[in-house]
């Protein structure tokens, strides 16, 4: 088991966009495995490279739910994402790995279309909507160096102002 220290919301690896990768080079499946190992030590649904140091596109999931029939699988991972089409949009209140326990108001597509590769470099393409198009642009976001709070609209971060600076209080205070 090799479980990884989640990077720090402070570090500059989160905000730089991550770099393409061969999905069936060696390292490809240690970070997979390590991304594995990771998550389950974790209250989240999905990690991606970045959060455990790792500048490579390719994320894990497992949303903990039965797949539903003819919709993409609720457990996976996708090497070099790339979200074809959104549709929709809805308000929803989302965490993050990076930022414990820090809640945001923010707006998430009702439903993508994404495509990437498996571990044996097959191109792959799910359509879903809910927590499955939800966790996808979160995670695909975390690939392009951009972060949860980054997402708040203005008048959703002014009105969330008070936590966040409540939230960066306790975190200075925890390190």
């Amino acid at each position: 088991m090799a479980v990884q220290p989640l990077v720090s919301h402070l570090d500059g690896l989160l905000r730089a966009p991550s770099e393409p990768v061969d999905p069936q080079a060696p390292e490809v499946r240690q970070v997979v495995q390590d991304l594995w190992d990771t998550l389950a030590t974790q209250k989240g649904v999905a990690m991606a490279a970045p959060q455990i140091g790792v500048s490579l596109r390719i994320f894990v999931f497992d949303l903990k739910r039965p797949r539903e029939k003819g919709g993409p699988p609720t457990r996976g991972l996708l090497v070099n994402p790339t979200i074809e089409r959104r549709f929709g949009s809805i308000p929803v209140i989302e965490g993050c790995l990076s930022f414990p326990g820090l809640d945001l108001s923010i707006h998430r597509p009702e439903g993508v279309v994404v495509s990437g590769y498996d571990l044996l470099g097959q191109k792959v393409v799910w359509e879903g909507g809910g927590l499955f198009a939800r966790m996808v642009e979160h995670e695909t976001d975390h690939l392009e160096g951009r972060l949860l709070p980054d997402r708040q609209n203005t008048l959703s971060a002014l009105l969330s102002y008070w936590r966040r600076r409540r939230w960066e209080k306790r975190m200075r205070r925890s390190t």
